[in-house]
């Protein structure tokens, strides 16, 4: 009972997500999804960005006008120690950056038509 009382509970924390965290969370997949072109983080990324989408609000566009600053944010020098870049540092500092909290603000302040 307890584990599918938490489930419960999972599914509707994720369902009450504010706009703003659905937005970024999506970003962070669409993010995902261009740094890892295929297999299973690919197919992962892409099956959360369209939930994500699917609860949001936001209009389409503002979901398409993460795409350029994604390409620009990839080619960040996110370098490890080892030299190699680290794709889901970058997406993760993304989500969370004024550039997607811009367009967010930039479409929430519009009248829905």
């Amino acid at each position: 009972m307890t584990a599918v009382s938490g489930m419960a509970l999972a599914d509707k924390a994720f369902k009450q997500q504010s706009e703003i965290k659905l937005f970024q969370h999506y970003a962070q997949a669409s993010c995902l999804a261009t740094a890892f072109t295929e297999g299973d983080i690919h197919q992962q990324a892409v099956s959360a960005l369209n939930g994500y989408r699917e609860f949001g609000a936001m209009p389409l566009e503002a979901y398409q006008e993460l795409a350029e600053p994604i390409q620009q944010w990839l080619k960040k020098d996110y370098a490890t120690q080892a030299g190699q870049q680290n794709n889901l540092m970058k997406c993760i500092d993304f989500s969370e950056s004024e550039w997607v909290t811009k367009i967010y603000q930039g479409y929430a302040a519009k009248p829905k038509s």
